[in-house]
């Protein structure tokens, strides 16, 4: 099976202690309970990689994993979850925005959403910032293990109409069912520049 050589580097609180803005870089990002590090897991084909906790938002950290020299991906920390402090939820609203707006070897943006509720308030940003800065973005509709494939086809749909979003974009993934694996990891091989 096909899988992302992923190694964990480090976990860095803020952007001055990211590695240095050269190579290429791919973000995973998404609402706190969306099942990221999960994804992450399913992509390396380990169970561990990524720590995945029962509590939602406890990611508050950018944990960055080398895929080789030049090249990485980078969990950023669940966004929007109730029970995170607001002054927690702010700071780190303020770190994306600079992260989004400094980093220069930032080549592709993983968006993380669990097909069930579709896109959210801070998804639809992101996105928009993406199209207006022309970094490439892949949906990934987590979780469609759980829906039937007349309402995972119904979720897509209703996504595509809703934002005018390119079929192409959207990935109907799920870590337990291994559905949309190889896809992904071809696109972000391909952003990044590493050979399948």
């Amino acid at each position: 099976m096909s899988r992302l050589h992923l190694t964990f580097s480090k976990s860095a609180p803020d952007m001055d202690h990211l590695p240095s803005d050269e190579g290429g870089e791919v973000i995973m990002i998404g609402y706190s309970n969306v099942g990221k590090s999960s994804v992450i897991n399913t992509l390396a084909n380990e169970k561990n990689l990524a720590k995945c906790s029962k509590t939602p938002g406890r990611t508050q950290l950018f944990n960055i994993f080398d895929l080789n020299q030049n090249s990485r991906i980078i969990d950023l920390p669940g966004y929007g979850f109730a029970k995170t402090p607001k002054k927690t939820q702010q700071a780190w609203m303020h770190n994306l925005q600079n992260y989004l707006s400094q980093r220069q070897c930032l080549k592709g943006i993983v968006l993380i959403t669990d097909i069930r509720r579709g896109l959210r308030p801070i998804d639809e940003d992101i996105l928009g910032w993406a199209q207006q800065h022309h970094i490439p973005a892949l949906i990934i509709l987590n979780k469609s293990d759980k829906l039937s494939k007349n309402d995972v086809k119904k979720a897509k749909v209703k996504i595509v109409t809703l934002y005018n979003i390119p079929e192409e974009s959207l990935l109907v993934f799920s870590c337990t069912k291994k559905i949309g694996i190889p896809e992904a990891i071809s696109q972000i091989n391909a952003w990044l520049g590493v050979r399948s």
